[in-house]
């Protein structure tokens, strides 16, 4: 046994990346945290304010206010690190500014010194105050807000009083600015440019419609002028309205999307190409105002967690997914370890199933008698029903999609159901007739459940940024939606409910991460307020048939509870697995290695594996004695380390893909996958499963749903919306044994930092969509290139229309930042390979629904289509690798990830390597980013990432030399995964008829 404890590679959550030509160079460094300082000279996304006092300017880079002389140089902080500002304004008389903050997880309006040590909060509420501006009189401050449910304009006094509504039209309004004389509000709606009167409400049209989106619109002092931006396909430049015509000013084609603040009726500043720019609105020169801004980070060196790939030792079994108390009470069916289990409390588990199909959803009849799940056995996921007492089953559907998420009627003559493409329908169990209830939507719903009376169906569906409860009435055809509470959410939209009580009268959920039970009448309509039952992290209700007893999953263990939560048992389980590891011995001829730490190849060479792990690599040996030891001859292919992709949200549609998915994977090489948010109990179901060698697929690196703000929209986002909440959240991490641990968009900064300091302490990484602040507390990695964010793909910090800035690349590679690649845009060379959508592995794994959106995407990048999206352009891939390179060359790192399934799965790995290749990393460089790298980032570069002594064996074998053509890689012909080798042609074979 080899126990993997901190070694000389082992620096992946340790925050000192090395650039893939220095793989390996360094030793551990030691548990601490270390300061690192970086200067910026450049900003992207900069926001600019100017102080009528002085002439100084304020602006807001990477979420961090700055204070800069009249003249330029260096940069002043202020602030807290956690203000998270944008939008800064100052007061007509410089004594104070304004901006939208969102410290406490909304956007509200706050006033800031000078000088940032004093700050006020202005609005409050669950609602979103945006883009504030000030009056000429510095008496209010006008704002959008939808605290009415739509954007609207409002105003809100310093000297007291509630926010007033200005605008009442259906339409967005937003972005105000105040005319000089305080009559009148200019404002964007739509893509105009209108002016509401204050005293008259009469609203008219500044600036028509026109070719370009126009933003950030901005009086001048005297009111001859309004500037404003205007977007399109050059880019975004400053333009001003005058005398009913619309001029362009200056030269800049990347001004940054916030409003131009006027020094003089002639002259405005404004942030523009990484600089803040001064320009005269009359002759239209410009010039720049140098800044050198200092951020200081604090970087947190850490020992990740120990892991024993090789014991043999029975774990227990936490991974148990859709949990199911028999009507009696007495028995629980779930899903664990690849297969249904049936549980009587007290008593030992037994399978229902034995096989490596997928299935998942076990329900109950009302009576008892049967079981429904889901099962991808005859080729897709179907809905069959077992007979409890003989075990006999048949299949009930037998759609061409997937269908799963099995609920029966309380008749038991009807099964509730969902698909692949979310819709919720029913079947009747004799005739096999299928009645849609609701329609295809983007947004995954939760599983459905019957009312008592079988008229209505109750999920959990996204509404208004928030997981409420849909009530379908299935005779009228119609629905509404319910809250849980007031501005609250169920938990995640999967297996937290809501579930009717057997006698009507409840409806189940989990939120705010406990089991809460809301009074209904038969309709679902809610008769009182909801009452909390649990304390303690709690998942995937279900009830007894005397709706007395709540079963619930408290952090992987099985716990009923009485209703009203004053008897609370644990159900034992009793269930253990051990890892898969082959007992053989093998030999593998490669005709050429490419071991992940050299540019260049080796040829002719043998490498010995033991077991689980590479014994020995050496010069080939015609003569080695056989006796005792399996040949694989590979003279013909490449061996390489095995893949992997960083960026998946493995459990995503795992319900579609079934066993197809980690069979997908292996086929292209990728023997590992870390997720980046995925349903909790899914994932570890998924990493016992692949550990215990129950399911085939690559070793999988898991977490759970990624923690997000009160405002959700992904069903693997769990909202959170307390600090108590945070503790269980913190404790499911804890006690599942995540991986990794991501936040989201609309998670709060401070609470982000509190997240990374918690779960360093248990050697955890974190990771979120943010370059700052989460770098200077903390956060180890930043998903995507450009990500999205809580200010919109326009406003991303990191990204914006004219490219990335040096703000980005110093304090990324300074500061030992990873970036994951996830390059959309590299679908663009799917012209160069449109023969992929023939490949086998595609023709027989993907999904029908999968194969069709990757036709389309060739179609796309052929030019022969339109394209989603999500599809990018060549150009688009060469500017994104080009940030890559700069990353890169800066001494930082940037990591192979895909977004899988939002991305293709397993092809975009190979994708987003050639796309590498092709615009400008070297081979190696690429090769790296999906190897060695990556085992780094992970904490396990000791184990994985490289073809060496005493390694694990994951191995990919392929055509050609991918060390000189990337394209190769894709080629795959075997792949060894943990010392137990597979052929193409084997793990296609259960799906190929």
């Amino acid at each position: 046994m080899r126990k993997r404890r901190l070694g000389s590679a082992a620096l992946a959550c340790l925050l000192t990346a090395l650039p893939p030509t220095a793989a390996g160079a360094a030793g551990p460094p030691t548990p601490g945290h270390v300061p690192i300082t970086v200067t910026v000279t450049e900003g992207t996304n900069l926001a600019v304010a100017v102080s009528p006092r002085d002439g100084s300017f304020v602006m807001d880079v990477q979420g961090k206010l700055f204070s800069v002389p009249r003249a330029g140089g260096a940069a002043t902080p202020i602030g807290s690190d956690f203000l998270d500002p944008f939008w800064p304004s100052f007061s007509p008389d410089g004594s104070q500014l304004v901006v939208q903050s969102f410290a406490d997880g909304f956007f509200h309006l706050r006033t800031v010194s000078p000088d940032g040590r004093t700050t006020r909060q202005l609005t409050r509420g669950e609602s979103d105050d945006l883009y504030p501006a000030w009056s000429p009189d510095g008496t209010r401050i006008a704002f959008t807000s939808d605290r009415s449910g739509n954007q609207d304009i409002w105003t809100v006094d310093l000297r007291g009083g509630e926010p007033r509504r200005v605008t009442t039209a259906a339409t967005a309004e937003s972005q105000p600015t105040w005319a000089p004389d305080g009559a009148s509000i200019a404002y964007v709606q739509g893509n105009t440019l209108e002016s509401v009167d204050l005293a008259t409400g009469t609203v008219r049209t500044l600036l028509p419609a026109a070719q370009g989106f126009v933003a950030a619109p901005s009086w001048s002092p005297d009111g001859r002028r309004l500037a404003f931006l205007r977007s399109g396909q050059g880019g975004r430049a400053l333009q001003v309205l005058e005398a009913g015509s619309v001029r362009p000013v200056g030269t800049f084609t990347d001004v940054f999307p916030f409003p131009p603040r006027w020094l003089s009726p002639d002259q405005l500043t404004y942030g523009a190409n990484g600089k803040i720019v001064v320009t005269d609105a009359t002759h239209g020169t410009s010039r720049t105002v140098p800044f050198a801004a200092t951020f200081t980070l604090d970087r947190d060196r850490y020992r990740p967690k120990e892991r024993d790939f090789d014991t043999r030792a029975p774990q227990p079994v936490r991974g148990i997914v859709g949990p199911a108390l028999s009507p009696d009470g007495r028995t629980v069916v779930f899903k664990a370890l690849n297969d249904l289990w049936s549980l009587p409390i007290g008593g030992t588990p037994r399978r229902l199933t034995d096989d490596q199909f997928y299935e998942i959803d076990p329900a109950w009849s009302r009576d008892g008698t049967r079981i429904a799940y889901a099962s991808d056995k005859a080729g897709t996921e179907d809905l069959y029903v077992r007979e409890v007492a003989t075990g006999a089953e048949r299949r009930v559907t037998a759609l061409p999609g997937a269908e799963f998420a099995p609920a029966w009627s309380p008749d038991g003559k009807t099964l509730a159901f969902q698909d692949t493409a979310n819709q919720t329908s029913t079947v009747d169990i004799s005739t096999g007739a299928v009645r849609l209830v609701l329609g295809e939507t983007f947004s995954v719903p939760g599983k459905p459940s019957w009312s008592p009376d079988g008229k209505v169906l109750a999920l959990t569906v996204t509404a208004a940024e928030h997981n409420r409860i849909l009530l379908a009435d299935l005779a009228a055809g119609t629905t509404r939606t319910v809250e849980p509470a007031p501005s609250g959410s169920v938990s995640t939209r999967g297996d937290d409910g809501p579930v009717w009580s057997p006698d009507g009268r409840l409806l189940a959920f989990s939120m705010n991460s406990t089991i809460w039970v809301l009074p209904v009448d038969p309709t679902g309509t809610p008769t009182g307020p909801a009452r909390q039952v649990t304390r303690e992290a709690s998942d995937a209700p279900t009830w007894s048939g005397d709706s007395k007893t709540l079963l619930y999953l408290n952090n992987g263990r099985l716990k009923t509870t009485t209703v009203d939560g004053s008897v609370v048992r644990e159900v034992p389980v009793g269930l253990t697995f051990t890892q898969d590891r082959p007992t053989t011995r093998t030999v593998v001829h490669a005709g050429r290695l490419w071991d992940g730490v050299h540019p260049e190849p080796r040829t002719d060479v043998d490498i010995l594996v033991v077991g689980n792990r590479i014994q020995r690599v050496e010069p080939h040996r015609a003569d080695r004695p056989r006796a005792g030891w399996r040949f694989v001859d590979a003279s013909g292919l490449t061996v390489t380390p095995g893949l992997v992709d960083v960026h998946n949200h493995q459990e995503m549609r795992s319900k579609s893909y079934g066993d197809r998915q980690g069979r997908l994977l292996l086929s292209f090489g990728i023997t590992a996958t870390r997720s980046t948010g995925d349903p909790a109990y899914r994932a570890l179901e998924g990493r016992e499963s692949l550990s215990s060698g129950a399911r085939v697929g690559p070793r999988f690196f898991m977490t759970g749903e990624m923690l997000e703000g009160t405002r959700v929209d992904w069903e693997f986002a769990r909202p959170v919306r307390d600090e108590q909440q945070l503790g269980l959240e913190l404790s499911r991490v804890r006690e599942l044994d995540y991986d990794l641990v991501k936040t989201y968009e609309r998670f709060r900064v401070d609470w982000q930092a509190q997240v990374a300091d918690r779960a360093h302490r248990w050697g955890v990484p974190t990771t979120s969509h943010y370059l700052f602040p989460a770098i200077g507390h903390g956060v180890d990695m930043k998903e995507h290139i450009a990500a999205p964010s809580k200010w919109g793909f326009g406003f991303a910090r990191e990204a914006s229309p004219g490219g990335v800035y040096e703000d980005v690349i110093q304090l990324a590679a300074r500061g030992g930042m990873p970036f994951s690649s996830t390059l959309f845009s590299a679908s663009s060379l799917l012209a160069d390979d449109s023969a992929i959508e023939s490949d086998p592995r595609v023709r027989t794994l993907f999904t029908g629904v999968e194969q069709q959106i990757l036709h389309a995407k060739v179609l796309c990048a052929l030019g022969t289509g339109p394209c989603g999206f999500l599809d990018g352009t060549a150009e688009q891939a060469r500017r994104d690798v080009s940030v890559i390179k700069r990353l890169i060359d800066a001494g930082g790192t940037v990591l192979t990830g895909t977004d899988a399934p939002l991305d293709t799965t397993a092809v975009a790995v190979h994708l987003n390597l050639r796309a590498m290749v092709k615009y400008g990393l070297t081979p190696f460089q690429a090769l790296q980013s999906a190897t060695l790298l990556p085992a780094r980032q992970l904490g396990v570069a000791d184990d994985l990432g490289s073809v060496e002594p005493g390694k694990l064996a994951d191995l990919s074998f392929v055509e050609g030399d991918p060390s000189v053509d990337v394209a190769a890689l894709a080629k795959v012909r075997m792949v060894m995964r943990n010392g137990t080798l597979h052929t193409v042609e084997d793990l296609l074979a259960p799906f190929k008829h």
